[in-house]
């Protein structure tokens, strides 16, 4: 690792301290919740400064050939899931493990904390889209500005700014009403949540903010980042082995039309080329 990691222990010495901003943590807003459907984040992500050749869409399963599926590249992952006794058990083991050993959280990891009801799905797409902005050109918009007035802001503050930003709680009760399913009153709780799941210098991360730093669960690459999400789904379901409430969606970069003729040609070319050998 470089020297641009730091241990989770240094990291989370603010978990302890007086929240900065009492007032607005007692008065937690609650958001309609985003539904999990891809064309409603893709348009949510889009209008706030992300380009259109990005977009979310289905993962409908973890093994190979259902992950083979999925457009590439595949730049991070959304899962909603349910919050059972189970996962919030196994949680807090793993949190508490964590702070007694360690763990190493490279600084260019792009996280904040959740102060806002139902704004999972929000949090998520932020997480999603802010650690792959070495990759993702934005245009002017939310997104363009939030990191570069956040950047240097603790989880906390970062966390704050959101709940303050006019611009993306407008954005995000428009995408709420934008779903297909019926759309719950503010205040109905909620037992489904959304954690992100990305790559940021070799090593996969669990973005979660309700939790209190993100979870550096292995090494990947961009070759391997869907199979190693595979895998950390893989445990969770093991834990939770009556539960089927599980969706995933991957922030993939569409293709153009000229790109998806020039791959059906390398196509043709590959299964020219394995007939002609086994002819011969």
């Amino acid at each position: 690792m470089s020297d641009s990691t730091t241990s989770s222990q240094q990291q989370t010495s603010s978990d302890h301290q007086p929240h900065e901003n009492k007032e607005l943590y007692e008065t937690q807003k609650n958001w309609v919740p985003l539904e999990a459907n891809p064309e409603v984040l893709t348009s949510f992500m889009q209008n706030l400064g992300v380009p259109e050749e990005w977009e979310f869409c289905d993962i409908y399963g973890i093994d190979s050939e259902l992950l083979d599926m999925v457009p590439k590249p595949c730049i991070a992952v959304l899962l909603l899931f349910p919050i059972t006794n189970s996962y919030e058990q196994q949680r807090y083991k793993l949190e508490d493990d964590i702070k007694s050993k360690g763990q190493i959280v490279s600084d260019k990891v792009y996280f904040m904390k959740q102060y806002i009801g139902n704004a999972c799905g929000t949090i998520g797409v932020v997480h999603s889209v802010l650690n792959n902005a070495n990759v993702i050109k934005f245009k002017d918009g939310f997104f363009k500005n939030f990191l570069n007035t956040t950047t240097n802001l603790n989880v906390e503050q970062r966390a704050t700014a959101l709940a303050l930003n006019t611009e993306i709680e407008k954005s995000h009760e428009i995408s709420a009403l934008q779903g297909q399913s019926s759309v719950p009153d503010e205040d109905e709780p909620v037992i489904l949540h959304f954690v992100s799941f990305v790559n940021v210098d070799g090593h996969l991360y669990e973005l979660d903010g309700r939790k209190p730093f993100p979870i550096n669960h292995s090494t990947t690459t961009e070759a391997t980042f869907l199979e190693d999400v595979s895998k950390v789904l893989q445990k969770m379901i093991e834990e939770n082995p009556e539960e089927i409430r599980f969706n995933l969606m991957g922030l993939v970069k569409s293709q153009s039309e000229e790109e998806e003729e020039e791959e059906e040609e390398e196509e043709k070319k590959e299964e020219q080329k394995e007939n002609e050998e086994k002819n011969n």
